[in-house]
């Protein structure tokens, strides 16, 4: 039997950059309305069913939503402060394409440090007997958890015990990790201990690994050109004073193999993945007084039915 497109269901990551945890002035009226005008664009192009957000405070969220004035568009406000921890994220999802059935952080202790590994939000999706997992990560900064501390490597680790633990053994176990890790693809944190894997066939005979589609976001986005090269990019994050290259690509959003099973209903999309890098992002990013440093991220996944 063949099978037919039902509905697309595009998941959309950014770190606005707005309040970052280290921040303590709270950000400007001008910035808030900034990424608001950006997120109005996404969901009018995009028409996203679930966009993560991090570096926003409550306050920034409320804007948002405001400003936006989408009145399919819920908000789980996963901002929080508790002692030395500071959360800083949050959901927004469609609530005509999705049902929400439970949101719980996932929080472990490790030796006197508490790493923050994200929060699940689990979904049902309206018109279907199927539900959707989505973990919204932001995980510590290089400033100050360094590139090869071994707590790094904790959080993929961690993060997939935290997971296995909620799975049910089914071979339909859609999971959606999306975040900004501030490690890449290729990092032992991410390729090691969570097993978010380049490589789609093994992700799809053997369940216990992640396929992560952003290993093919590491490189320039357009081939070189003596013009026009300007427009290219090789990361989703730009730090002008990295040492050995200027583009990161923190930002990733990895699915469980379910979504790779070709006998499934819902399936990954994977021609939909990419940077979302506009000319008025690129033109923020590479200004070092404005605040936005990241670029979006989309993938889609596609509902489907037999026919």
């Amino acid at each position: 039997m063949a099978w037919a497109e039902v509905s697309r269901l595009p998941f959309v990551w950014w770190n606005t950059g707005l309040s970052p945890p280290a921040r303590k002035s709270a950000a400007t009226d001008e910035a808030v309305r900034f990424v608001a005008s950006q997120v109005r664009a996404m969901r009018e192009e995009l028409d996203f069913s679930v966009l993560g957000l991090c570096e926003i405070s409550p306050k920034d969220l409320a804007s948002i939503i405001n400003d936006v004035g989408d009145p399919s568009l819920t908000a789980i406000n996963a901002t929080d402060r508790r002692g030395r921890l500071n959360f800083d994220t949050a959901i927004l999802y469609d609530r005509e394409k999705l049902q929400l059935i439970s949101s719980v952080e996932f929080v472990e202790g490790v030796g006197k440090s508490t790493l923050k590994l994200g929060r699940l939000v689990s979904f049902a999706i309206n018109g279907s007997q199927d539900i959707i997992n989505v973990v919204a990560s932001h995980w510590p900064s290089r400033l100050y958890l360094g590139e090869f501390a071994s707590k790094r490597r904790e959080f993929g680790t961690l993060l997939r015990a935290s997971l296995d633990k909620r799975r049910n053994g089914s071979k339909r176990d859609y999971i959606v990790l999306m975040g900004d890790y501030n490690d890449d693809p290729f990092s032992p944190s991410l390729a090691e201990h969570l097993l978010a894997t380049r490589d789609r066939e093994l992700a799809r005979r053997n369940a216990r690994f992640f396929y992560n589609p952003f290993w093919r976001c590491l490189g320039e986005s357009l081939p070189y050109q003596k013009a026009g090269s300007d427009e290219s990019v090789c990361g989703t994050h730009f730090y002008p004073n990295g040492e050995h290259t200027e583009w990161f690509t923190y930002d990733q959003i990895i699915f469980s193999s379910a979504f790779l099973d070709e006998a499934a209903p819902i399936i990954l999309s994977e021609e939909y993945t990419k940077i979302i890098n506009t000319q008025i992002l690129l033109k923020d990013l590479r200004d070092r007084r404005n605040f936005c440093d990241h670029f979006p991220v989309l993938s889609v996944a596609t509902m489907r039915a037999q026919i």
